[in-house]
């Protein structure tokens, strides 16, 4: 018996606070209002835990890796008058080298 007056009483304190049971007013002409005009609602346990903050990662950014440039060979080769020929078949010039354009690969 206890049981079913607690169970009515706060079926009624429901109504009593239901801003629902209001918003169509009498038999459901006018007087709608959007939103919630009751108490406050509050779900779950109020007194609860505090939410869990925590400070994010660090973000670390690398530099861009360095430019490499690679500079290509010159495209020179050195021959020699007096013995006539090229270095390295020719180790020495007693005359000085002279620096000359060496042959292009052949274009197909």
């Amino acid at each position: 018996m206890k049981g079913h007056i607690t169970i009515l009483l706060a079926a009624g304190a429901m109504m009593l606070f239901s801003s629902g049971s209001f918003a169509q007013g009498y038999y459901g002409h006018g007087y709608d209002h959007h939103g919630w005009d009751g108490p406050p609602l509050i779900i779950g346990d109020p007194w609860g835990p505090p939410p869990v903050y925590y400070v994010p990662p660090p973000i670390y950014l690398s530099p861009p890796p360095a430019q490499i440039y690679i500079e290509k060979a010159p495209q020179y080769a050195y021959y020699c008058r007096n013995p006539a020929g090229y270095y390295p078949q020719i180790p020495r010039c007693p005359n000085g080298w002279m620096k000359v354009a060496a042959d292009a690969p052949a274009s197909r």
